[in-house]
């Protein structure tokens, strides 16, 4: 039967961390995402890709690490690539933190 020799073992990799998860709705954007730290800053990047442009709003997390933030009319002009951090520190992220999934919205032009 075999057994496992302590020191045999491939070295463990470090567990990355699990990002909080988001979504938005349709007519007037409303980011909605839970798994934050309670009670933190949040921000929000929304990327224009075809044009090279970012912008960051700044919320903050519910007492349980939710996040509701309804965003002002003119925040997404066409599409927008949202994604939110708590400023949670991951080497592997996009500058260092951890980001949450990235939700795609168009601008419906109501």
């Amino acid at each position: 039967m075999p057994t496992d020799v302590p020191g045999n073992q491939p070295p463990a990799r470090p567990a990355r961390p699990t990002g909080p998860i988001i979504s938005a709705c349709r007519g007037q954007v409303l980011i909605t995402g839970s798994g934050f730290l309670p009670n933190r800053s949040v921000t929000i990047r929304i990327t224009y890709i075809g044009d090279d442009i970012v912008d960051y709003l700044t919320y903050i997390s519910d007492a349980d690490g939710g996040l509701s933030a309804p965003l002002p009319e003119t925040a997404v002009t066409e599409t927008g690539h949202i994604a939110v951090t708590d400023h949670r520190p991951d080497p592997d992220g996009d500058g260092g933190v951890l980001w949450s999934n990235t939700v795609i919205v168009t601008h419906t032009g109501m």
